[in-house]
């Protein structure tokens, strides 16, 4: 406590003295020295900006007469006594004693500062703050001379851990010794584990460097190493990556992620990786992926592998993977998509179901280019069936279409002053060209260039167990006439014609063409009907009725039976014909009323039914089969923690001269079906939150508690801001901590149903935190035809505060895999321990 005798005493007498005695930027100088060993101890890289605090409060404040505070330019330091002994030059602060200069700080329970010999010192728990970098201690020295300083049981924090230190000295401006030094990731006021070594060098910004090294779990030292060097810069750092060594009975001794990691400027990385087992081969990697904003992003990642079968017998099985995006500006862009592997075996270990399970694997390449007021688009395509041996490819594919438009537009330069009522207005044209080279590889053995060009003939003398290309180039033009009369009722009239040239036809004569037209004349209208139901969840319902007739005339082209069709390229080969067809469409629209919830809401086509015959006069039984579709395609339902959604569809077929409806009952009908087929895929979903009570939270060390200076400390911790709509939607996924779903797959047509055979497969998962820090998951994939279980595999993990255990098991036929990882959560390259086995 200050009495008011000794706050006069100061002000009558020792301040004048400083004045006269002191030279005001020598003070100054050396206060600002204290601010050095932030820039000298600041050896964290945790970036935290925070208010500069106010004074702290006493538990005597409200009786001390004065509070002392100098300012002189950005220096300001306030305490609850200010002591300067003026025939030592020393100023001495005391009580809740708080330093700002720029943008540093200082809190200690006292501060001295020796004017005569330079120096400054802080006794008891003090904290520092420059900028974003802070530092907690206990007494601190500092030489403004020789730039020497000392921390006595420091403490400091970077982005992903903490460290501690016995004593800790700057030795020059960016290099510092630990004694007794102590890191971790762990925030507990006890961790769990931490890195111990007697002797540390810090290396500001770079790294650190320890010997010997011990890891310790509660305490407990669980093994050591003579030497260890561990990185502190931030953000992508070219290197060395951390290997994991293991063992299994089928791998024998391994050791994986041998790599090297190099990152390129801000736009691309790329890593060399090799993965060594003992038994069963290497794998090499190579994994690299860029991005430049507006312009092009993608990545490009390469395997080899040896796969050991036997003694003096391996096998090399490679697989390529590529996707790349450029944007020329201008809506011009190529976008790129490569698959290629030797054989499915390169698969064999991959924890991806949908990679062991892939039947096909497809590449593509596509360039889009505005042109002439449309786009020109080139493309290529390469199909390579895993099961079945054979290969499909399209190189290149070239088409260019004038969508239709008004024909007046080729002879009128001024559109707008186009009267509304010429006859001419509702002609239309259109136009498009497609050039397209296609190869159908049914070799097994075939080489690059039968894949690319050569035809071959397979074992049977033709094309169908060998290779066979085709290429040609077809136009497609029309003309047409619409109008709707009386505003409902819709005509239109078309002539359209193609011409195609092909390399060869099918007598093997080369340079061909081919050519055919037809015309066709439509009358449509739709009906509308309304029924408003007041009250109810289904607030209105709207039924649509599209009657359509048509008459078709197509010429006789019997003669072009003798050109390939392929790729969208090939001309009609049929006979005369003249064909009236109908169709009835059928279409049931909904509104939904509004509830507390959600706004009101509209699902068009929920229903939809098609009917459509056709009647030909060229032919002595002219009607054709009448044909029908269903479909029903309701949006999702939800209702509190379940969502359902279906999605039933059929096709069924009727001979027409078969039909017997005669009669009332639906029993004694013949409806003569051809042919059927339908299909339904639905899915439920259950899913909702539980809470979890923490009883026993764990204590936070000081830098996260706050409780260094207690209720006065400064919070370093900032607070997670939602910037992004996709950190939302990750916040509502983290939130449903249990959930069940089943998705199923059922297909059915005539021949299967003859046979007893159908298409059923079925997908469940389940997924549920048990408790705060257990949760697991389950799911599988069942063939419901063949009883047969596809595949399945859970998952258990345990969160241990900083750290998380993992185990993951993986059944499919013959083949399991099973994964144990138990890593560190800030740090899961470097600290991280695994093992596992598959066969």
């Amino acid at each position: 406590m200050i009495h008011t005798t000794l706050d006069t005493f100061i002000v009558a007498r020792i301040m004048p003295a400083m004045k006269r005695f002191v030279n005001r930027e020598k003070a100054i100088i050396i206060f600002a020295s204290i601010f050095v060993i932030v820039a000298v101890f600041s050896w964290t890289q945790e970036t935290i900006e925070e208010e500069k605090p106010h004074a702290a409060d006493s538990l005597f404040a409200d009786s001390l007469a004065v509070i002392e505070i100098l300012q002189s330019d950005s220096l300001t330091y306030v305490a609850d006594s200010v002591d300067y002994q003026v025939e030592n030059e020393i100023i001495q602060l005391s009580g809740n004693t708080s330093v700002t200069y720029h943008s540093s700080i200082i809190n200690a329970d006292t501060i001295m500062i020796d004017l005569k010999k330079e120096q400054a010192f802080a006794k008891g728990k003090s904290y520092l703050q420059d900028g974003s970098q802070n530092m907690l201690g206990k007494d601190i020295c500092y030489d403004l001379q020789t730039k020497w300083g000392l921390v006595t049981s420091g403490a400091s924090k970077f982005d992903k851990g903490f460290y501690y230190g016995t004593e800790i000295r700057k030795i020059d401006d960016d290099t510092y010794d630990v004694d007794d030094g102590v890191f971790t990731t762990c925030n507990a006021l006890h961790p769990h584990f931490y890195i111990k070594s007697k002797e540390l060098r810090f290396y500001r910004d770079d790294k650190f460097v320890a010997k010997p090294v011990v890891f310790y779990v509660n305490h407990f030292p669980v093994f050591g190493f003579p030497f260890g060097t561990f990185t502190l810069k931030r953000g992508r750092q070219s290197g060395i990556m951390v290997p994991s060594p293991g063992w299994n009975n089928r791998k024998g001794k391994y050791l994986e992620n041998i790599a090297y990691y190099f990152a390129y400027r801000d736009n691309a990385d790329f890593t060399l990786a090799l993965d060594y087992y003992e038994l069963t081969g290497w794998e090499l990697g190579f994994r690299s992926k860029y991005k430049q904003r507006y312009v092009q992003n993608g990545f490009f990642n390469a395997i080899l592998q040896k796969k050991i079968e036997g003694p003096q017998i391996s096998q090399y099985e490679w697989n390529i993977k590529s996707r790349h995006h450029h944007d020329f500006g201008n809506k011009t862009t190529f976008d790129m998509d490569l698959n290629f592997i030797s054989s499915k075996r390169v698969w064999e270990g991959s924890e991806d179901l949908d990679e062991r399970l892939a039947e096909k694997i497809t590449s593509s390449m596509a360039f889009k280019k505005p042109l002439f007021n449309s786009t020109l688009y080139i493309s290529a395509d390469y199909t390579d069936d895993l099961e079945n041996k054979t290969k499909d490819i399209t190189l290149p594919s070239i088409s260019y279409s004038l969508p239709s438009r008004p024909i007046y537009e080729i002879f009128v330069n001024d559109i707008d002053n186009i009267p509304d009522d010429v006859w001419w207005e509702n002609f239309s044209y259109s136009y498009r060209v497609k050039a397209t080279h296609e190869g159908d590889i049914n070799d097994s053995t075939a080489t690059i260039w039968d894949v690319l060009y050569d035809d071959t003939i397979g074992p049977d003398t033709t094309y169908a167990t060998g290779n066979q290309h085709n290429a040609g180039v077809k136009h497609m033009a029309s003309l047409s006439y619409s109008y709707k009369l009386k505003g409902w009722l819709n005509l239109s009239q078309s002539v359209s014609g193609n011409e195609a040239w092909f390399d060869r036809d099918k007598n093997n004569v080369k340079f061909v063409r081919g050519m055919d037209y037809n015309s066709t004349s439509v009358l449509s209208f739709n009906l509308y009907g309304m029924r408003a139901l007041p009250g109810f969840y289904i607030s209105a319902m709207r039924h649509i009725i599209t009657p359509r007739l048509s008459f078709t005339y197509r010429p006789d082209f019997s003669e072009n039976d003798r050109f390939y069709s392929f790729g969208g390229i090939g001309v009609s080969s049929t006979v005369k014909s003249r064909k009236v067809s109908f169709s009835l469409g059928n279409k049931w629209q909904l509104k939904l009323a509004a509830t507390e919830n959600k706004k009101e809401r509209k699902i068009n086509d929920f229903f939809n039914i098609d009917s459509s015959i056709s009647y030909d006069y060229e032919q002595d039984n002219g009607f054709s089969n009448i044909s029908h579709s269903l479909k029903l395609m309701p949006s999702k339902i939800s209702f509190g923690i379940m969502d359902i959604s279906t999605n039933p569809k059929g096709n069924f077929s009727q001979a027409t001269y078969d039909l017997d409806v005669n009669g009332w009952d639906p029993r004694d009908w013949e409806l003569g079906v051809t042919n059927w087929d339908f299909s339904l895929v639905s899915a439920l979903k259950l899913s909702g939150d539980a809470n979890y009570v923490d009883y026993f939270p764990l204590a936070k060390n000081e830098f996260d508690s706050g409780d260094f200076f207690g209720s006065d400390s400064i919070d370093i911790e900032t607070e997670q801001t939602i910037t992004t709509l996709e950190e939302l939607d990750e916040l509502d996924k983290e939130a449903k901590n249990w959930a069940f779903s089943v998705s199923h797959i059922f297909k059915l047509n005539k021949a299967q149903y003859a046979i007893d055979e159908y298409t059923s497969n079925l997908r469940m998962s389940v997924s549920a935190r048990i408790t705060k820090n257990w949760a697991i998951s389950y799911d599988n994939y069942i063939d419901l035809e063949t009883n047969e279980l596809i595949s399945h595999n859970f998952l258990i993990t345990r969160d241990i505060h900083c750290w998380k255990m993992t185990f993951k098991y993986t059944k499919q036929g013959d083949y399991w895999n099973y994964k144990f990882q138990l890593f560190n959560i800030k740090l899961p390259d470097a600290l991280k321990f695994r093992t596992s086995d598959n066969s």
